[in-house]
């Protein structure tokens, strides 16, 4: 396998892609199909971007060796430094261009909860990595269980309304996906790549359909209101429920292995993934993912401003909403790409 792990460019794409269309959705979080469905509803379905992140920094970042001064130098600039240019440059656009506001752009503590919880996690990072570096796979699997065993317990206590006491912020927290990430890419399993891609495709499609109907009929407060509002992880729109660490993990599996079965119809999608056209596209959104993540903001403001007050059936929704995803991806990737070629701004772009 070549140094650059081809799995870990492939999430990076999907989980941008993914989290373009999360913001797509809420740009029609009131609309309605089939008699009452709400289609926001629906985001459940790519609700894995944000998680799967989080676990490709764990599983880039962890288990090296890490100078501190050196680390805040260059990882840490450069997710600081691009948050900035790109900051202005949507307040430009949505205060002058667009002559409007936005209560995100107004408050800048507010502006992309994602890299103010990605920051933490970097400051964190050189302590969890000593961790990582002095402990087996086996011995990480304790983490992980707390992880796993924190998202059940808050849950089932939020959801029935028991009065709690114990304390497992630490392992219900961004670090608990890192940490996942890390154990996941490092861990072989004893069944043959065709039957982990099949087992983390049924898990994919049984979480993700649970967390749908949880959302729509509010049934099992596994939507991320529950994390934001209740869970100790207060200020954060990460959703830490066991369905979401299923669905993320699932989805890692799935990326992680389809390179390596042999069985229909995943052969195909492998043949597909290498062949040099897509490899080459997938490597650029790849390193372009974190620019899109900043940039994409201003055309779905365009679109909630000038798009959304107009009349359209729950369909049509639908379809404005695959149309929005995938036009923001493309356009901000082109974008990005672009001003990561320009001498004085590319060290801006978020390309890397």
């Amino acid at each position: 396998m070549a140094n650059r792990l081809e799995y870990i460019d492939l999430l990076k794409v999907f989980s941008i892609l993914a989290i373009i269309t999360i913001h797509a959705f809420m740009v029609w979080q009131s609309a309605e199909i089939l008699n009452g469905v709400l289609i926001y509803s629906f985001c459940e379905v790519v609700r894995f971007g944000v998680p799967v992140f989080l676990m490709v920094s764990g599983a880039l970042l962890l288990n090296r060796e890490i100078n501190i001064v050196d680390f805040f130098k260059k990882k840490v600039n450069r997710i600081v430094v691009p948050f900035v240019f790109y900051y202005i440059l949507t307040a430009f656009v949505i205060v002058v261009l667009l002559n409007t506001s936005h209560n995100q752009v107004e408050n800048i503590f507010a502006f992309r909860w994602y890299f103010w919880m990605i920051l933490g996690v970097y400051l964190s990072l050189p302590v969890i990595n000593k961790y990582v570096q002095n402990s087996s796979l086996n011995e990480l699997r304790y983490f992980i269980l707390l992880f796993v065993l924190a998202a059940i317990f808050y849950q089932i206590t939020y959801y029935f309304k028991i009065e709690q006491y114990l304390y497992l912020t630490l392992f219900l927290s961004p670090l608990g996906y890192l940490i996942l990430g890390y154990y996941l890419s490092k861990k072989t399993f004893n069944m043959s790549a065709n039957k982990i891609v099949m087992l983390a495709l049924v898990i994919f499609i049984v979480s993700t359909v649970i967390k749908v109907f949880g959302h729509q009929f509010n049934y099992m407060m596994i939507t991320d209101d529950y994390v934001a509002n209740t869970s100790p992880i207060l200020s954060s729109w990460l959703d830490v429920s066991i369905f979401q660490i299923m669905q993320a993990s699932s989805f890692f599996l799935m990326c992680k292995y389809i390179y390596e079965t042999d069985a229909i119809p995943f052969k195909s999608i492998k043949k597909v993934l290498q062949t040099n056209v897509i490899s080459k596209f997938v490597l650029s959104v790849s390193r372009s993912s974190y620019g899109m993540y900043l940039i994409n903001l201003i055309p779905t403001f365009m679109f909630y401003y000038y798009i959304q007050p107009l009349d359209f059936t729950g369909t049509q929704v639908c379809l404005l909403i695959i149309a929005l995803s995938l036009s923001t991806f493309f356009i901000t990737w082109i974008i990005v790409v672009i001003l990561g070629r320009i001498p004085f701004i590319k060290n801006l772009s978020g390309y890397y």
